[in-house]
């Protein structure tokens, strides 16, 4: 028998005030002495998705319990019954074919609008029926077809009802563990997902990502063969029994005596990789769009108001960005035993140093952008500030000339020349025009000097 596991990261409409999250977990964990808060239920139960609770301890005692963050715990978990999911006929036909069956489909929802979907499928059938099912890509892009018809027709729908009844429901508000889920329709960070439209979109699984956990006596079987070939590794049967482990691009391959436990291992583990890579993915759109949104400011006649709400909101989401950087880094320090062997492996095998250098090099980006735009729109108000000063001062100095024409007649002549009879001789009209000029030279000579 051989059982694949897969795991896909997913959108889905939770979004919550992860910070103050964070913060309510610490507090309540110092209060209580323990796991706080629990798991809430989100989603309707119907035929198709019923909640249970996640099965592991949160917070250190044992090396079977991992001290995760609030923001890498579920709000809630879900097992998703197939009865209501129609299989493509390529799907159906590969499972009949090779006696496979979908043995469990859970649902995890977390935190920045991702969830992970899982789906445990076996096969029973002779070891060369495995091997010729492990060649290509046939196996690979089934269980990527069936992730996606799953999301579709199973979970998709109770997002959408989830999106369309949250301002309406009053369970959310209620729930104080929940308090600060924010209202689907009115993300700030997260723009690009909307489940108002019936149908799921295309883009919403991420990728779908597969291992399998096998005995170290199948390695040294034709099946061993046919595993580290789909697996992509070409290193040694000693070295892999050595490493126990190998993450390749897409497939993951696992040895350990006691399976099931491993497997369990490696589902937390890459619960936190997965989570991690696919937050960093849709904030690598995410910071695209925004320095292109910030590209067309520069370049156009917008207000300063709505430039100024623009740029909040992506400071909001630069701030996010380090703070989920910052939860990673502790999730890593509390994963424990296996689990951390686990995360580390994925962690190289999949550059996810690279692709946080990378993010931050682009939130660096836009931040001097921001800050570019906001001194060049510092120096256009300082220069209309001149201008109006300009424009009082040459007033001022219009008001000046005629005070000083009309004080040279009014008062008695004298025989000491002064300024004052210079004012004499010019008429109103001309002292007028005088002023005018003087002020035209002075605006000209502030026009050449700010060019």
């Amino acid at each position: 028998m051989l059982k694949v596991r897969t795991l896909s990261p997913v959108r889905s409409p939770i979004s919550a005030d992860s910070e103050r999250r964070a913060a309510d977990t610490l507090k309540q964990m110092a209060e209580a002495g323990s796991n706080a808060g629990g798991l809430v239920n989100l989603l309707a139960e119907t035929d198709t998705l019923t909640s249970f609770e996640w099965p592991w301890a949160n917070g250190y005692g044992t090396l079977e319990h991992d001290n995760l963050p609030a923001f890498f715990q579920p709000f809630a978990c879900y097992s998703v019954a197939m009865d209501e999911v129609s299989l493509p006929f390529e799907i159906s036909e590969l499972l009949v074919n090779n006696g496979g069956a979908i043995e469990c489909c859970r649902l995890y929802l977390y935190d920045d609008t991702v969830a992970l979907l899982q789906l445990d499928v076996t096969f029973e059938t002779s070891e060369s029926g495995l091997g010729d099912l492990l060649q290509g890509h046939s196996l690979d892009g089934a269980l990527s077809n069936l992730a996606k018809r799953v999301y579709e027709h199973a979970v998709y729908p109770a997002f959408h009802q989830y999106a369309l009844g949250f301002r309406k429901s009053r369970r959310y508000k209620a729930s104080g563990a929940v308090s600060y889920l924010r209202d689907p329709k009115k993300l700030t960070v997260f723009r690009d997902v909307s489940f108002d439209s019936p149908e799921a979109p295309d883009t919403y699984v991420l990728w779908t990502g597969r291992y399998v956990v096998t005995p170290p006596s199948t390695l040294n079987g034709p099946l061993g063969d046919s595993l580290r070939l789909w697996a992509s590794y070409t290193g040694s049967t000693e070295a892999l029994l050595e490493a126990r482990q190998f993450v390749g691009s897409g497939n993951i391959l696992a040895v350990a005596d006691d399976v099931e436990a491993q497997a369990d291992n490696w589902l937390r583990g890459l619960s936190v990789c997965q989570l991690y890579n696919a937050v960093l993915s849709i904030y690598g759109g995410i910071l695209k769009s925004s320095y292109s949104e910030l590209n067309d400011f520069a370049g156009s006649r917008h207000r300063s108001k709505d430039l100024h709400r623009l740029m909040g909101d992506i400071t909001k989401t630069l701030d996010h960005l380090e703070f989920t950087r910052l939860e990673f880094n502790e999730a890593i320090i509390g994963v424990q035993a296996e689990r951390a062997k686990v995360v580390r492996a994925a962690y190289v095998a999949w550059n996810l140093g690279e692709l946080i250098d990378g993010s931050l090099e682009r939130t660096s980006l836009i931040r001097s952008k921001i800050s570019r735009l906001l001194e060049a729109r510092k120096s256009q108000l300082d220069r209309s500030v001149e201008l109006i000063l300009a424009g009082i001062g040459g007033v001022a100095v219009i008001d000046l000339f005629i005070s000083l024409t009309t004080a040279s007649r009014s008062l008695d002549r004298d025989d000491i020349p002064g300024v004052l009879d210079v004012f004499e001789w010019l008429q109103p009209d001309g002292s007028i025009a005088l002023s005018t000029t003087i002020l035209v030279l002075i605006s000209f000579y502030i026009y050449l000097a700010k060019r």
